[in-house]
């Protein structure tokens, strides 16, 4: 009769432990989209950081870290020499570092980082600040 009741508590144990288990909400990863209209995502391949005009974008996004407070990554920074104007300007590619930051809650079952701060590795277009960082609100 006692191994009855010690198989009654570990199933009534093993019982609690899965509805506990269900209970808690996964830890989710925040996003990131970058100016409005991008699907948020985990470790994006590409943001485009200049919204009004698309003269400043990051492609080939590689993600050395991703957690719940920050991520880093590098990739290549691609901006418009603007010359003569923006509109007749040519893009032209820097490797860059970049850094996203401030997680905040966006909706019950999403949270987004809201800044992004990048740092242009070796070259760099001329007269543009070495680093920058830009606000991003949720999606």
């Amino acid at each position: 009769m006692g191994r009855r009741i010690v198989l009654a508590v570990v199933l009534a144990a093993s019982a609690a432990a899965a509805v506990t288990a269900l209970a808690t909400p996964p830890i989710l990863l925040p996003a990131f989209a970058g100016c409005s209209g991008t699907t948020p995502k985990v470790r994006p391949k590409s943001i485009l950081v200049a919204c009004a005009d698309g003269n400043f974008y990051l492609t080939k996004l590689k993600w050395s870290s991703w957690t719940a407070t920050s991520g880093n990554g590098a990739g290549v920074g691609h901006q418009n020499d603007c010359k003569p104007y923006c509109a007749r300007g040519h893009f032209h590619s820097y490797s860059v570092s970049v850094r996203v930051s401030r997680p905040v809650n966006c909706k019950q079952d999403r949270r987004e980082f809201t800044r992004l701060f990048w740092r242009f590795v070796g070259r760099k277009p001329a007269g543009v600040a070495r680093t920058g960082r830009a606000p991003f609100r949720c999606h």
